[in-house]
């Protein structure tokens, strides 16, 4: 009986751990969240809102002016159109809200993805100028404002973010179940040890 029992518990075991495994896809950082793109210049919104799943891919390509491509933890501005030579325009404040101030600038906003804890400028960055007095952040928004930057055509914008550790509750039930199968399966040696000695 305890070697049917055995096998059974460790056949439940082995299957709890494929469905949790297989219930909850590994999340890195942003990646498989929702981000919304909005513009914000000359007083509040500009153009309508990009909504996109986060895949490492380039979205949201605003007035064709510049794509958004959101890694795991970095956040890549590229600017691919060429723009009368000087800087970005000047703007009254267009939003000022839960900690984030733009006047001529980007809104990056994401669902499903962990708490945003600090957003620091990668070295890449080739829009010069710009400098931490140009983001604001909360816990699930980024706000880039590059008004009176200089533009240049090919000029990238890298922002690295830090993200709150997320919990994984499934792998931590599948620790347990893998613990209670070992702890069974060793029961089990140990009686069948003790009768044939």
């Amino acid at each position: 009986m305890t070697g049917v029992f055995g096998r059974r518990l460790a056949a439940v075991v082995a299957v709890g751990t494929l469905v949790l495994g297989a219930a909850a896809p590994a999340r890195a950082g942003f990646m498989g969240s929702t981000a919304t793109s909005q513009y914000y210049a000359y007083g509040g919104k500009s153009g309508a809102a990009t909504a996109f799943a986060v895949d490492g891919q380039a979205h949201a390509a605003t007035y064709n002016t510049f794509d958004v491509t959101v890694t795991s933890t970095q956040i890549v501005y590229d600017f691919h159109i060429s723009l009368t030579a000087g800087a970005w325009s000047s703007s009254a404040t267009s939003l000022n809200r839960d900690g984030l101030s733009i006047r001529n600038g980007n809104l990056l906003t994401f669902a499903g993805a962990p708490t945003i804890l600090d957003v620091t400028i990668d070295p890449s960055t080739t829009m010069a100028g710009l400098t931490a007095a140009n983001l604001t952040f909360n816990g699930d928004s980024i706000a880039i404002d590059w008004m009176g930057k200089a533009y240049s055509p090919n000029a990238r914008v890298v922002l690295n973010v830090a993200l709150a550790p997320v919990s994984e509750p499934p792998a931590l039930a599948m620790a347990g179940l893998a613990a209670l199968g070992l702890a069974a399966t060793s029961g089990v040696r140990r009686r069948r040890g003790a009768r044939v000695a």
